[in-house]
């Protein structure tokens, strides 16, 4: 039996996941990375962000979900470059040979032309960007519990929801027949 090919998958969302999942007991070494040592269920980011859940119930840890793989390792690092012609990964963690690369990172926000002021927007990508709107919202309210009349409620509780996905949007009613 020769050298098995070695696959490192970058990215432990749904995708990463699902495709170092289709490898178990293959002949191949799968190596899966990613920045944190954690899945988190994106659907429920929103419970987060609002207090309803801790981030504990949505992020399990990826070494977990692969405790019983053999052919699947984890290792948690930055991925700064793909050298694809040397089949090589430069990461926080040192180079990283490869025969076959999957790209599998997390998509990007989009500021719908607000550019000019996206420092001042509160994304919902992450666990820390969850938390960071339960921070907001929570001062908000212990704010207005406490309003002299300084600001108006009205002030103190407006937030603006910019995007986001529709969970109720039937696609199959706008696909084309």
């Amino acid at each position: 039996m020769g050298i098995k090919p070695k696959i490192v998958i970058i990215g432990a969302g749904f995708g990463g996941i699902e495709l170092a999942k289709a490898f178990r007991n293959k002949p191949v070494d799968v190596l899966l990375i990613n920045r944190n040592n954690y899945h988190n269920f994106q659907p429920l980011m929103y419970q987060v962000a609002t207090g309803g859940l801790e981030p504990g119930s949505i992020a399990y840890p990826i070494r977990r979900i692969f405790r019983r793989y053999k052919n699947v390792t984890c290792r948690m690092a930055d991925v700064f470059e793909a050298d694809v012609p040397q089949n090589q990964l430069l990461t926080s963690i040192g180079n990283i040979a490869f025969d076959f690369l999957v790209i599998a990172t997390r998509s990007q926000n989009n500021f719908f032309n607000f550019e000019p002021i996206k420092e001042k927007l509160l994304t919902l990508k992450s666990i820390p960007d969850a938390l960071n709107i339960r921070s907001f919202l929570f001062q908000n309210l212990e704010k207005a519990l406490t309003n002299r009349g300084e600001e108006s409620l009205e002030e103190i509780f407006n937030v603006a929801i910019v995007g986001g996905d529709l969970l109720d949007w039937n696609w199959q009613e706008h696909w084309p027949k």
